[in-house]
């Protein structure tokens, strides 16, 4: 699976001072739904004797209406699979999670109303601060009141840890896609790179990464080609793709996907295809590319023998709850990695004692090895303290485009 697991579908997808997100429905601002296995005692004495009782309220920001909805609904619905698990079997010393869902329409300015009135409430802890311009609109918001923002985004705009200092990321960084992308490459013998980007932060932010690391490696970068993110027929940027001598593609956007599959095909290409982790997003087989084409993935199976390491118990019944919710697709096992947020939330609460987001910011920058639901997939964000991402790079693969259980990609060799 992609990034389109953290980051929600992939589009971009925040924790603070912590919650009495006591706040209704947010009227003709957006809309609440709450997940909540009930309400735990207080911490008492001892580790989380700081902790006042009752549940710990965290909020998504989501658009549940308008064009990006489907987005919006899987993180819902993700959310909702993961909080409802950890109620059943966990608890940040002895407290269960609230979650709440707020629908801010993909619309910047209904997303910061949204925000605004949660902060108003008392101590915010968000995991999924929205997509694409909400987001990048109510971040800044969300800084400046020490929101604690805990998801899995990649960019370095919204986890630098100067500008966003409470805002952390359990996913894989922009950074680590690119370099994964080149080391493949360069470990294969594919040169010539060329990268199509579809003009979104994200996937600019990505081909710059990719485009710098490739002249370091050695390699040589023949050009980026910028396509737009609404546009259905990728035949022309194709075609100049290849007249320019383009030999290794990497792909870094998040939209045009399915396009570009049919235009390669079309135009008669047979480039080397290097994804970041879009291509399965979109159930994009092998079959589908010319031979060679691999695909980041974040969680995967090492072999079609080994995936014990995946499949536990705990992971098994995530997994298929998600299937049940959503059937079986790329999307499915985005659960799991939407249980690293929680585990996260709870690791930095029980260590800080608190629930205020500058604490609960401290905490995880100084946290090298969280546990999460993979075995030997720990989160580790003294690595690069610049960049609030704690994903492992030596957990980020590239895959073949082969989907073996619960459609999660086997890593190639």
């Amino acid at each position: 699976m992609g990034m389109a697991s953290f980051r929600r579908r992939f589009l971009p997808i925040a924790v603070g001072t912590v919650l009495a997100l006591g706040l209704a429905a947010c009227g003709s601002s957006g809309s609440s739904s709450s997940s909540s296995g009930g309400t735990a005692a207080g911490g008492g004495s001892g580790q989380c004797s700081d902790i006042p009782p009752g549940p710990i309220k965290i909020a998504n920001i989501e658009p549940l209406s308008g064009p990006t909805a489907s987005s919006g609904t899987l993180t819902e619905f993700e959310s909702t699979i993961d909080v409802d698990y950890f109620n059943a079997h966990d608890s940040v010393c002895g407290h269960q999670f609230a979650l709440s869902n707020y629908n801010d329409k993909g619309d910047p300015a209904t997303s910061l109303s949204i925000v605004r009135q949660l902060v108003s409430h008392g101590n915010v802890l968000i995991v999924n601060d929205s997509f694409s311009s909400a987001q990048n609109q109510i971040q800044p918001y969300l800084m400046q009141q020490k929101s604690l923002v805990v998801n899995g985004d990649g960019a370095f705009a919204l986890f630098n840890a100067q500008q966003n200092p409470t805002a952390f990321s359990t996913g894989p960084s922009n950074a680590q896609y690119a370099q994964l992308m080149v080391n493949w490459a360069k470990s294969h013998g594919d040169n010539d790179v060329g990268i199509l980007s579809d003009g979104t932060s994200f996937s600019v932010e990505l081909a710059a990464d990719a485009a710098a690391d490739v002249k370091a490696a050695g390699l040589t970068f023949v050009k980026t080609i910028t396509y737009s993110p609404t546009a259905i027929d990728l035949t022309t940027p194709l075609t100049q793709a290849k007249q320019a001598g383009i030999k290794t593609l990497f792909t870094t956007g998040f939209t045009g996907i399915t396009a570009m599959v049919a235009g390669i095909k079309q135009i008669g290409w047979s480039p080397k295809v290097v994804g970041w982790g879009g291509l399965n997003d979109y159930g994009v087989t092998a079959a589908q590319l010319p031979p060679g084409a691999v695909d980041g993935c974040d969680i995967s199976y090492a072999s079609q023998q080994d995936t014990s390491s995946v499949l536990t118990p705990e992971n098994t019944a995530l997994l298929n709850a998600s299937k049940a919710k959503i059937g079986l697709n790329p999307q499915t096992p985005g659960v799991l990695t939407g249980y690293f947020n929680l585990l996260a939330i709870k690791w930095a609460v029980e260590k800080a004692n608190s629930l205020d987001g500058t604490k609960l910011a401290a905490a995880l920058s100084a946290a090298s090895s969280i546990p999460t639901n993979i075995t030997g997939l720990n989160l580790n964000w003294t690595t690069t303290p610049s960049v609030h991402n704690g994903f492992p790079a030596s957990s980020l693969k590239e895959c073949d485009l082969k989907q073996g259980p619960y459609d999660i990609l086997y890593a190639a060799s």
